[in-house]
């Protein structure tokens, strides 16, 4: 018998479009690189889905939710410890107008105008009818500051302004149809009725020129404590548990690896005062290898 987990939540199926990572390095723990941890944005396709062999379907061998992620050596090269921040992706865009849908007065929504839209997955998502469900807005004060509330879109379509005129004022008032070849966006989000025992309090979704930046709601936020050192396991077992060469003649230890290839090789000798031994050095070499060092021809 065995035992499992159910749920209903599915594993995230996201592209490098989808995420934004960030990196910090510092040489050492301690108090004095709190000042250090400042972030630096890395190019979100170090991040590549992972595939397993299907004999059966070679067009569905995805593993959901299971992502490789590369650390290249130009950011990853230094000994030390990083912080790699990998969280979903945020675009930031602004709201061209808020409004309601043409013949359906009470459907409230935000307008996009997605020739604005620098990030072309994003105006790509949002172009398509329906492809940005479920993503989150967040928006900005007129500071520039983040405010502490979000809405979640419900519908996104392309649509087109409506022109009317107010006959006494002679001022322009736009409501927004459907139009699957025009530009703009109407998003519905939610809540953005009010609530039936308070018909006044209706939700604030946006305004228009107001900064905002759209959110996948695909995966939680991930952070990762990597070190990197010189040495790992294999290489600290063979300094322990690799075959050594002490050359008596010279004063010469060598260490090899599994393959007996020269792993690490130092020079032995004592220090004497008044002709009595004191201390025994063992002084590593890095340049002055002496290759004719070997194992094979000694066994």
């Amino acid at each position: 018998m065995s035992t499992g987990f159910y749920g209903t939540i599915l594993p995230a199926q996201i592209t490098p479009n989808d995420v934004d990572i960030y990196y910090n390095y510092v040489s050492e723990r301690n108090s004095d690189n709190v000042n250090e941890s400042v972030f630096t944005k890395l190019d979100s396709n170090i991040l590549s889905n992972v595939f397993y062999e299907n004999q059966e379907d070679a067009n569905d061998n995805l593993v959901e939710g299971l992502y490789n992620l590369k650390l290249p050596l130009e950011y990853f090269g230094q000994k030390g410890f990083y912080t790699v921040y990998i969280k979903p992706k945020e675009v930031k865009m602004v709201i061209s107008d808020v409004g309601n849908l043409s013949g359906y007065e009470n459907v409230r929504g935000i307008i996009i105008d997605s020739n604005m839209v620098t990030d072309e997955a994003m105006r790509s998502k949002l172009l398509s009818n329906g492809g940005a469900v479920g993503y989150r807005i967040v928006y900005y004060d007129d500071n520039g500051e983040r405010l502490g509330y979000y809405r979640v879109i419900t519908s996104n379509n392309r649509c087109e302004p409506i022109i009317s005129t107010n006959a006494t004022s002679n001022s322009k008032a736009y409501s927004y149809r459907y139009n699957d070849s025009a530009s703009f966006v109407f998003l519905t989000v939610t809540p953005s009725l009010a609530p039936s025992f308070k018909s006044s309090a209706t939700p604030f979704i946006g305004k228009p020129a107001q900064k905002i930046a759209m959110v996948n709601t695909m995966f939680e936020p991930v952070m990762l404590d990597i070190e990197m050192v010189d040495h790992d396991a294999d290489t600290i077992s063979n300094m322990l548990e690799g075959s050594q060469v002490r050359d008596l003649e010279n004063g010469l230890i060598t260490t090899f690896n599994e393959n007996n290839q020269i792993y690490h090789q130092a020079e032995v000798f004592t220090l004497k005062e008044n002709g009595r031994p004191i201390y025994e050095v063992s002084n590593k070499r890095t340049d002055n290898i002496d290759l004719t060092q070997t194992i094979t021809d000694k066994i």
